[in-house]
This record gives C-alpha cells, sequence and structure tokens, in this order.
C-alpha cells in the first residue's frame, strides 16, 4: 500500500501548501481568503480542489477542518489521495476537494471559528426552533467556568454521569445550543462565513452532478486509530440501505438508537453531512463523518473545555496557553505513525466505498 505519512502535515501552512502542491496537474484549485490572520500573520484560505469532467453524472466531496484540530487528519487523507494513484481509477467522478472548511480553526487549533460557532452545529434551519439538550445548562457552570480547575470539573461532570449515565452526560453537552455564545458547541445565530461559502461554490462547482457523496473528516471520538463511519438516514430510508450496502455494514446512524453509545452518544443538531438537502436541492445526496478514535472521552471533552477557557479568559502566548494547545493537538491529532498510518488505510477504504455508492446509485436511474 502506498505510503502516505509524508502527506500529514504539522500545521495549516504546510499543509496547505503541500495540498496545493498535489493539486498541480491535477485540476483547479479555488481559493477564498478569509479575514482573520493565522498565528504568525499569514493569510488563511478555505481551497477547494477541482477535479474530472464538469459534466460527469457522480461528484465527490472530501471536507477537512470543520473543526481545526482535527484539519490535519482530513487534510493528509486529501493530500495522500491526490498522490497515490487513486485519481487513475475516478476518471468518469467529478471530485471537490474541500480543504480548511474552519481555516480559522485549523490555523489556532480550535475546534470553533472566529466566533467560537461549531461548524458542525451550523448547517440547520435557523427559522426553526432548535432546543438545546436540557441538561446543557445544567453542566454549563461546570463547562465554561471563570476560573480552570481541572479537579472540579472532573467532579462535576462526575456527578452528572452518576446520575444520568455516561451517554446522558455525552449527549447533554454535544447535542448543540444556540443561547449561549460563549459556551460549548454553539451554532451561532445565522449561517457562519464557512457554510456560506460552501452553500455559494459546491452547487457551482457540481452543477451537473445527479449523485454527490460527501465525506466530512473527524477525529476524537473511539478507540485509538479505530474509525466510524457515521451518517444520518433513518432505518429503512433508501439512503440508509445505500450506505449499509456500499459501506459493507459498518456505518452507523445517529438515527438508529440501537448505534448510539459512548462513542456516538447523540445526533449533533446542525452538522454538514445532514444540511445536503440544501445544499444540493434537487440532487441525490449522501453525506457522511469518518471519525478517527484517538483517547478517551475522559481527556478529549475537559481539552475542548480547557481551550475554551483559554480563548475566553486566558492568554494564547503564555506557557499555559501553549501548554493547552500542545495537549488539544495531541487529542485530536497524536504524534504517533502508527495512528495516521490506521487513519490513511481507512480512509482509502471509506473513499472506496463512497465510490461504489455512487456507482450503484446512479446506475439505477
Amino acid at each position: 500500500m502506498y505510503n502516505a505519512l509524508k502527506d500529514y502535515s504539522e500545521n495549516y501552512s504546510e499543509s496547505r501548501q503541500k495540498f496545493l502542491d498535489a493539486m498541480q496537474g491535477k485540476g483547479e484549485v479555488k481559493s477564498i481568503l478569509h479575514d482573520s490572520k493565522g498565528p504568525d500573520g499569514e493569510d488563511l484560505y478555505m481551497d477547494f480542489g477541482v477535479i474530472g469532467p464538469a459534466d460527469a453524472k457522480t461528484g465527490l466531496v472530501l471536507v477537512s477542518g470543520t473543526h481545526g484540530p482535527e484539519g490535519l487528519c482530513g487534510s493528509g487523507s486529501q493530500i495522500g489521495f491526490l498522490n497515490s494513484g487513486m485519481l487513475d481509477q475516478l476518471s468518469d467522478i467529478r471530485i471537490v476537494l474541500l480543504h480548511a472548511h474552519n481555516p480559522y480553526g485549523f490555523a489556532w487549533w480550535r475546534r470553533t471559528n472566529e466566533d467560537n460557532v461549531d461548524l458542525n452545529r451550523n448547517y440547520c434551519d435557523f427559522s426553526a426552533v432548535i432546543p438545546a439538550h436540557p441538561g446543557y445548562d445544567v453542566l454549563r457552570p461546570i463547562m465554561v467556568p471563570k476560573k480552570w480547575d481541572a479537579a472540579a470539573v472532573k467532579a462535576g461532570l462526575d456527578a452528572y454521569e452518576e446520575e444520568h449515565g455516561k451517554v446522558g452526560l455525552l449527549a447533554a453537552m454535544v447535542s448543540g445550543q444556540g443561547h449561549d455564545p460563549d459556551g460549548m458547541f454553539y451554532r451561532g445565530t445565522a449561517p457562519a462565513w464557512s457554510r456560506r461559502i460552501v452553500e455559494a461554490q459546491l452547487p457551482a462547482l457540481l452543477a451537473e452532478q445527479s449523485h454527490i457523496a460527501l465525506i466530512d473528516y473527524h477525529t476524537g471520538l473511539g478507540p485509538f486509530g479505530v474509525p466510524y463511519m457515521v451518517h444520518g438516514y433513518e432505518k429503512g430510508s433508501a439512503e440508509y440501505a445505500a450506505f449499509d450496502k456500499a459501506f459493507d455494514g459498518e456505518a452507523r446512524s445517529t438515527k438508529d438508537t440501537d448505534d448510539l453509545d459512548e462513542d456516538l452518544p447523540a445526533e449533533p443538531k446542525g452538522p454538514i453531512v445532514l444540511g445536503l438537502d440544501s445544499v444540493f436541492p434537487g440532487k441525490k445526496s449522501y453525506g457522511a463523518v469518518i471519525e478517527y478514535g484517538t483517547v478517551p472521552p475522559e481527556q478529549v471533552f475537559p481539552a475542548l473545555m480547557e481551550d475554551n477557557w483559554l480563548h475566553a479568559n486566558g492568554d494564547i502566548h503564555s506557557d499555559e496557553g501553549r501548554r493547552i494547545k500542545d495537549n488539544v493537538r495531541e487529542v485530536f491529532y497524536p504524534t504517533s505513525d502508527e495512528w495516521r498510518e490506521m487513519i490513511w488505510e481507512r480512509s482509502v477504504w471509506s473513499i472506496n466505498c463512497a465510490v461504489k455508492l455512487l456507482r450503484t446509485e446512479s446506475s439505477l436511474d
């Protein structure tokens, strides 16, 4: 198998340059400049690498960097896809590689964007009433303290888990909320910059395709290196059946209660993969997240909470700030060649399964 280790990077700037280099001679790149700057004053971009015939029947979208510190996983997988020769078998498919969905978070090792918006909660209908999980406000003083105290946070989370169980705890934290802009898993009050760019660009780049599959790369849930392919389709639906067949029965649904556990505790409200009907109206679209495990939830969520505290109350350039950022990095992008080899292997598998889904479903029309 192709050795993709060289395709994985250590920061946003390195990953973007590798992406642009890998795109040379393969297609076109459309770059959208972001208003903010990176930690070294560098410009930040959302890049769209476009490959394949404009009139192809099917389209494949691979997304990196929805959650900033997870971006290097997706970016490396995109670059490996470009460098490995996989494209040779895909000349009949229109391909869009969306690099750095959240360029600010990618550059600053921040899950959220420049406005503390979690993009995977932002692709929702803001005209509708979306109630927060009732447990969020109970947990808010623990998750968003004025003074960081790791022991107090752990005690508070443990007490809630004792009453509601681990899945209940995680569901209360991650479902998403729209009333606490300084808090955790905040969806915002309107479509964020990234969503507006995606909704303007993807329909134009995939205007002729009738069937579109999208894979969004994520890390942080599940055992070390173990991937989960997760979608949000109802059991019994045509989309559920298509995923089940193409992904060899390994895809899980956030709408299937049998699939919910501490690694997949609840359906988030507003991820991009559940917003494809608005991005591609009138088309058959299939969205899924590939989620790679890193460390246990007991380490993941305190790392996010401490980083949120840092940006609200601390100094990111201090020794404490650097320690917190180093921890976020290790939690979501482990410095392990073994882990990166595991994610590359399953990235190849997931892309091949998505291609199988597209070819099967488009042949039925």
